[in-house]
């Protein structure tokens, strides 16, 4: 199966958000709400959530298997610990979640080696988590 060219369209679009937090704070630090880190961070947690929600769903045809399985538990494990992320400082959650999304490219590397592959859904993914992972330390070196 080859993915349609709006998954594309839909993931590189899911990287704008990431973008505009520290870019708003790079280009007009003094004009940034005290909102902007709170929900940036919270959509932070909420793409590594559902990053992790869309491993489950394609170890779902092999659950009955023990990789099918490995792949529901590690699911599991990686959303719990972008959930809990959540409850550290500023600085810490951001770490934090910067290792998630680190923990979802190996993840997926075992997942691709694993179970099926899905044409593309690996280079997708890789490049998407790079972006993420800039944003994250851009946003880190502006503290």
């Amino acid at each position: 199966m080859k993915l349609p060219p709006l998954v594309f369209a839909l993931g590189y679009a899911g990287l704008l958000p990431f973008i505009a937090g520290p870019l708003w704070l790079t280009a007009a630090p003094a004009g940034a709400p005290a909102w902007l880190d709170p929900m940036w961070l919270s959509y932070t947690a909420m793409i590594a959530s559902f990053m992790a929600g869309t491993l489950w769903g394609l170890a779902l045809p092999t659950a009955e298997g023990p990789n099918g399985l490995a792949g529901m538990a590690l699911s599991t494990g990686l959303m719990l610990l972008a959930w809990a992320a959540t409850a550290l400082p500023f600085p810490q959650a951001l770490l934090a979640l910067g290792a998630v999304f680190v923990l979802l490219v190996l993840a997926e590397v075992w997942r691709e080696r694993v179970l099926d592959p899905l044409s593309g859904y690996f280079t997708l993914r890789v490049s998407l988590t790079t972006g993420v992972l800039v944003c994250i330390g851009w946003r880190y070196a502006l503290l």
